[in-house]
């Protein structure tokens, strides 16, 4: 389900990616204000300068970067888990794969903030997938 669900949203990134790239600013400055109330000295200027630079990132080019390689992801990813059901231990190795494209995608793509922020939450449910995928492994052939 999660796949399916996954490909619905970055398709929808995909085909819209100035209004996504308005909401995520809209989002970022809301936190950037709630967080700024709570930060001090050093900490204030480091959080300044992480947020203008996430902020300088969202640009529809990287939306629809991003909503790229997620679908590239979201593809593998549902083609790994039809194999594994189907008890194919390729399956799983092709789940990593996938794993590395989301990872380092938008590293190597977008780049700054914007593609680390992208790459960590395009990963962190599917780690903890390929965990309970591994203590599996051994029923697959």
């Amino acid at each position: 389900m999660s796949g399916l669900t996954g490909l619905w949203t970055q398709s929808e990134r995909l085909w819209s990616p100035g209004v996504v790239a308005e909401t995520t600013r809209e989002t970022f400055e809301a936190v950037r204000e709630k967080l700024e109330t709570q930060a001090e000295g050093e900490q204030l200027t480091m959080m300044e300068n992480m947020f203008d630079g996430i902020l300088a990132q969202t640009t529809r080019q990287n939306m629809q970067t991003s909503a790229i390689i997620l679908i590239i992801f979201e593809s593998i990813s549902l083609f790994a888990a039809y194999l594994m059901w189907n008890l194919q231990k390729r399956g799983y190795y092709l789940y990593w794969a996938g794993i590395g494209v989301a990872f380092l995608g938008p590293i190597l793509l977008i780049g700054s903030w914007m593609g680390i922020i992208t790459a960590v939450a395009g990963v962190m449910m599917s780690l903890i997938m390929a965990i309970l995928y591994s203590l599996n492994l051994k029923h697959l052939a």
